[in-house]
Order: structure tokens, then sequence, then C-alpha cells
């Protein structure tokens, strides 16, 4: 899911032009706080990746999937010192939670007959921190990612007449410095244009995970330290130019393919992106198939005085888009998948 978060970065830092040829050039967009993108999931695909990733042969379907999407918001705005410097920088948030039940045919090969279930439910977000060049500054800098993942999943297995509950937990809390980043992007994005990416990040933090019977009191957390270093080196195609139509309107983007050095052939994502800088689809794939399929389903930029399926004044704050969690610091989806 790390291409998720790259997607959803990325793409703000790209912003358009009106061209016959669509191309997407620099624009400075000031960042105000409340400013956001808002997500839907589409299809069963990440359930159904979970559930092949646990047992492919064995893995029936899905079930009690809300499909709840991903929201990315400003949420501050400050100083901070960055390679000896004081720079000015704001604070993108992104949040995802969901939940959904996954059903296995005699998964513990016991005989019986009888399917097994793994209930499931996340709850993650990331805070990045961007030198603020603009909500779409096109060489934007990333120097922080504060990040939290808890996920929890409800084994019930059965055995003729006998079940067993288990329950797993697992809770991710890092933070990850930007150490180095080089890029060669060029000033404006058309069909047709390839550059790379590489940076090198440091990630602190720590793991606890914990796998008991239900209502075990004594259950105890295995805690492990986090202290690692990782370079990154993406290519970006731009394929070609797309109709991309969503729940806020129908857009004109470039299809744009992202390849991490080292991976998979069949591992990439591809993001389209409207000539104004908005990111409006993303389908990530694993394998060779799909497992993520996102669009865009709201957004405000209130420099632009643009608002897409923004709630109505006076709407419940828990309404049309939801409320984002108040923590310290806000939990990341990077490590999900």
């Amino acid at each position: 899911m790390r291409r998720v978060v790259a997607f959803l970065v990325c793409t703000l830092f790209l912003a358009g032009s009106s061209n016959a040829e669509l191309v997407v050039s620099d624009e400075y967009v000031e960042p105000t706080i409340g400013d956001f993108f808002q997500f839907e999931m589409i299809g069963n695909f990440f359930p159904d990746s979970i559930g092949k990733a646990i047992d492919e042969e064995k893995y029936l379907r899905v079930e009690d999937y809300d499909g709840n999407g991903m929201r990315m918001e400003v949420t501050g705005k400050g100083e901070t010192v960055f390679e000896g410097e004081t720079v000015d920088y704001f604070a993108m948030t992104m949040t995802w939670d969901t939940s959904f039940t996954l059903y296995l045919d005699d998964w513990m090969d016991d005989g019986d007959g009888k399917e097994d279930i793994i209930e499931i439910s996340t709850v993650s977000a990331s805070e990045m921190w961007q030198i603020n060049e603009g909500l779409f500054s096109l060489n934007g800098t990333e120097i922080k990612n504060i990040n939290k993942m808890e996920m929890t999943m409800i084994f019930t297995i059965n055995e003729y007449e006998d079940q067993t509950v288990l329950v797993a937990d697992s809770i991710e809390e890092t933070e990850t410095e930007l150490l180095s980043t080089s890029n060669n992007q060029p000033n404006e994005v058309r069909v047709g244009d390839v550059w790379t990416e590489s940076s090198t990040e440091r990630t602190t933090g720590t793991s606890r995970d914990r796998m008991c019977e239900e209502n075990d009191d004594d259950c105890e957390w295995e805690i492990e330290d986090i202290d690692e270093e990782e370079t990154v080196t993406t290519t970006s195609e731009v394929l070609k130019e797309v109709s991309v139509t969503t729940s806020v309107g129908t857009f004109e983007t470039l299809e744009i393919k992202d390849t991490d050095e080292g991976e998979d052939p069949g591992n990439y994502s591809l993001m389209y992106v409207s000539e104004t800088g908005i990111p409006t689809k993303l389908l990530t794939y694993e394998g060779g198939v799909m497992d993520t399929n996102m669009q865009l389903e709201s957004y405000r930029i209130n420099d632009l005085g643009v608002c897409e399926n923004c709630p109505s004044v006076g709407e419940d704050a828990d309404g049309l888009l939801g409320e984002l969690p108040a923590l310290p610091f806000l939990m990341s989806l990077a490590t999900i998948a």
C-alpha cells in the first residue's frame, strides 16, 4: 500500500494548463487548513487481495465490507528546521479505516467441511510534512512522515462441534525522516515523458504484536524496535491521455505509471491526474493483478474557490465526509498489505 501513499502525495505536486495537448505544469496554490481530497474504494479488490494472500486456494468470499475510502487533508502549517535552515511547511494528513469479514473453505484442513472466518479491521493514517512551495509544487519535498497503523484480526476456527476464537492485534508507530533526495522530473508533464526520483529515508519506531484466545487477560505483547534506512528509486512514465468519470464529474487526465526499482514487473501503479493537477483515480497492481481501485469522491481547494461534493452548511460533522481523528500523531497505511 506504500504506492497509494506515494500516488496521493505526488499528484498534489502537479498542476495544469489548458492547451490542446494535455500538459500538467507548475502553478502556485496556497495550501489552506481544511483543503482535502476524499477517495472512494471501488469494488472488493482490497479485501479480495488480503483473502488471497492468506490462502488463495481456500479463500471463498468477503462479506460486510464497509468500502470506506481514504481522506487527505491539510491539517497544519508552521516552521521547522531542515538541512540547517528554517523553512515553512504544511502538514498533509491521510486517514483510512475499514473493516470486512473473509470466509475460507475448511482453512484448518480438519475435514469438517465447515467455513472458517477471519474478521479484519484497520485504522491507519499518516501525517506528512511538506516544505511549503505551494499545494501543487512540482518538486515539493516531504521532510517527515509520522505514522500509526492498528490492525485487529479475529479468527473463528470451526472444528466439527468445537469452535476456537483467536484474536491477533498489531500496532506499528513510526517516524520517517528524509535523508537525501534527487529527481529529474520535467517542469511540464505530457504524454511520453519519463523521469526518476530517488530518496533515502530513515524510519524509527516500534511494532507490537500479539495473538491469543478470546478473553485471555494474560496475553502479552511482543515488542520490536524499528530502525532502518532505505533507498527507493521510482520511475514514472506518462502513458496516454484518458477521460476519467468519477462521482464529482468527468476529467481529462494523464495516465502515469509508477514502478519501483527492483520490484517485480507486475507490481506497479497507474495514476490519473487532471489538467488542473487534481488526483482523480488510482489503480495498483501486485503480480499483475489489480488490488486497489480508488476514485475521487469529493474535494476542496480554498485558494481556487473549488468545493465539489462538500457538506452543506450545518451538516452533521459525521455526515458526508466524516471527521479526522483527534490524535497527537496520525496513523499510516503505508504498511498495510
